[in-house]
């Protein structure tokens, strides 16, 4: 793995922390307060999404109505 690829995988899994509410805190480490706000909205989001995918997935996989 080169330096390009390792900072590109560094970038993405940074923005997936950023998304539920991680922020930079100093040196590349990251906090979180479980009180915030933006933690609950984030989780909801995610959580919809997942029950989208769930409902896309059950439709792609069943059967064929008769």
């Amino acid at each position: 793995m080169d330096r390009s690829e390792w900072d590109r995988v560094t970038a993405k899994i940074t923005r997936g922390w950023e998304r539920i509410g991680f922020r930079l805190y100093r040196d590349g480490v990251y906090l979180l307060s479980p009180t915030s706000q933006e933690l609950e909205e984030q989780r909801g989001a995610l959580r919809g999404q997942l029950v989208e995918l769930g409902a896309s997935w059950r439709r792609g996989t069943s059967a064929p109505p008769p």
